[in-house]
C-alpha cells in the first residue's frame, strides 16, 4: 500500500457502488475506505437483480436462483406477473460484493476497519480518518461519499435532509426448510404489515428465502406479524426455522445536486433508488461509472469541475425517479380497499399480458403510469391526472 498522502482520490464507503465508481478511474491513485472489516458484510440488502442490473454491475460472481416473475398480493386479491422468461437473479451478496471488490482491487486500494469523515478548512474538504486508533487527514483532489442511506458525507455537505428525501428501515431473514414456488417472488401490498412499503419473500432456490419487510419503524415487530399471520406466509413459512437476521435502511427521494466543490456522492447517498421498489444497484452501478468517468476527466484537467456529474446521473435516470417518486405519492394515498380493487382488476385485464412483454424492472414508473391509467379505479381521471 502507498503513503496514505499519496491518493488523488477517496472513496468513503467499499459497498459496490463505492467499488465501481474506483473501478471506472482511468487516471489517477484512489483509496477506498470501508468502515467494516471485510467487505459484504453486514447484509442489508434482499439481493434481488434484475438482468440488466447484473449486466451494469458486470456480471459478478453470487448468483443463487433465477426469477420469472412475481405474486402481487393485496389484502384480498393477488395478480401474478410473468412468464417464462428470466426476469432477475437473487444473489449471495458477501459473494458478489466481494467479487466485485476484487475487480476495483485492481486499479484502488483498500483500507478497512477504517470511519472516513470530511471536515472542511480553508482551503477546501478533506477527509479525517479514523483506524485502529489513529487519526490520520488526507487532501485528496477528489472525495466521493459512498456512505450509503444515512450519509454523513451528504449531511455535511448540507445536500441530503429530509426535505429531500425519506429513510425507511428494513428488516429481514434469511429462513430454510421452506417449500415454496422459487421462479417467482412474492410481494405482499398489505397495510396491517408495511404502512409505506411492502413485504417480501425472494426464494434462493433450494429450500432457502428472504423474508422481509421495509416501512417507517418498528420493522423487526412487524415482520414477525406477517409470518405468524399472514395465511400465505404461514403456509409457505410453517416448517421454516431463520438462520440469519439482517437490517437496514433505504432512502427515498431526489437530489438536485449531488457534488459540492470536489466531493460528490454516489449510490443510495445520491438516493440513486428506484422509489417503487427500493432497488438501488442499477441505477447506483451506472451513477458509479458516471462518476468515474467525471473523476477522471476532472483529473485529467478536461474539466474545471465536477458539475458534468450532475447533468450526466439526471440524463441518464433521473426522471425515473422523479416518476416514480409522483407514483409512490399516488400509491400511499389510496386505500386499503381501492388498493385491493387495483390488485383485483389487474389480475382479471389483459394488461398482465402487456406488462409480461414490455414490463422492465428497471424503468417501472411509466409501465406504472401506464397501467394505472388503464385501470378506472373509481378516483377520477383529473386526481390521477394531477399527481402522476
Amino acid at each position: 500500500m502507498r503513503d496514505l498522502n499519496d491518493y488523488d482520490v477517496v472513496i468513503i464507503g467499499g459497498g459496490p457502488i463505492g467499488c465501481i465508481t474506483g473501478e471506472h478511474i482511468k487516471n489517477g491513485k484512489v483509496l477506498i475506505v470501508e468502515e467494516h472489516q471485510s467487505i459484504g458484510v453486514p447484509l442489508q440488502c434482499a439481493g434481488l437483480i434484475s438482468k440488466n442490473g447484473v449486466k451494469e454491475l458486470g456480471n459478478p460472481k453470487g448468483a443463487v436462483n433465477k426469477v420469472r416473475g412475481a405474486y402481487i398480493y393485496s389484502k384480498n386479491s393477488m395478480a401474478k406477473i410473468g412468464n417464462e422468461e428470466i426476469r432477475a437473479y437473487v444473489f449471495e451478496r458477501k459473494v458478489m460484493d466481494k467479487d466485485i471488490a476484487i475487480r476495483a482491487s485492481k486499479k484502488c486500494d483498500f483500507l478497512l476497519k477504517a470511519y472516513g469523515e470530511i471536515e472542511k478548512d480553508k482551503d477546501g474538504y478533506k477527509v479525517k480518518i479514523t483506524h485502529l486508533g489513529k487519526n490520520i487527514v488526507l487532501k485528496p483532489k477528489v472525495i466521493v461519499g459512498a456512505d450509503g442511506s444515512k450519509s454523513i458525507t451528504g449531511k455535511k455537505l448540507d445536500l441530503v435532509n429530509n426535505k429531500n428525501r425519506e429513510i425507511l428501515s428494513s428488516c429481514q431473514f434469511e429462513m430454510v426448510n421452506v417449500e415454496v414456488d422459487d421462479d417467482f417472488v412474492y410481494v405482499f401490498l398489505d397495510r396491517r404489515y408495511s404502512e409505506r412499503f411492502f413485504t417480501w419473500i425472494i426464494p434462493m432456490g433450494k429450500d432457502r428465502v428472504r423474508v422481509g419487510l421495509i416501512d417507517k419503524g418498528n420493522c423487526y415487530n412487524k415482520l414477525m406479524k406477517f409470518i405468524t399471520e399472514h395465511e400465505i406466509a404461514k403456509e409457505i413459512l410453517r416448517n421454516a426455522t431463520i438462520t440469519e437476521f439482517s437490517t437496514g435502511s433505504l432512502p427515498i427521494g431526489y437530489l438536485d445536486r449531488a457534488f459540492k466543490d470536489n466531493v460528490l456522492l454516489v449510490g443510495d447517498a445520491a438516493c440513486n433508488v428506484k422509489p417503487l421498489s427500493g432497488g438501488g444497484l442499477y441505477f447506483g452501478a451506472i451513477g458509479g461509472k458516471i462518476a468515474g468517468e467525471v473523476i477522471s476527466k476532472y483529473l485529467n484537467g478536461e474539466v474545471d469541475s465536477l458539475t458534468l456529474y450532475d447533468k450526466k446521473w439526471k440524463d441518464a435516470f433521473g426522471s425515473e425517479i422523479k416518476s416514480g417518486l409522483r407514483v409512490r405519492k399516488f400509491l400511499l394515498k389510496l386505500g386499503e380497499d381501492t388498493l385491493d380493487e387495483l390488485i383485483g382488476k389487474l389480475a382479471r385485464s389483459d394488461l398482465i399480458d402487456y406488462i409480461n412483454k414490455h414490463g422492465d424492472m428497471d424503468r417501472q414508473a411509466s409501465l406504472a403510469i401506464k397501467v394505472l391509467k388503464s385501470l378506472n379505479i373509481g378516483l377520477g381521471f383529473r386526481i390521477l391526472r394531477d399527481l402522476l
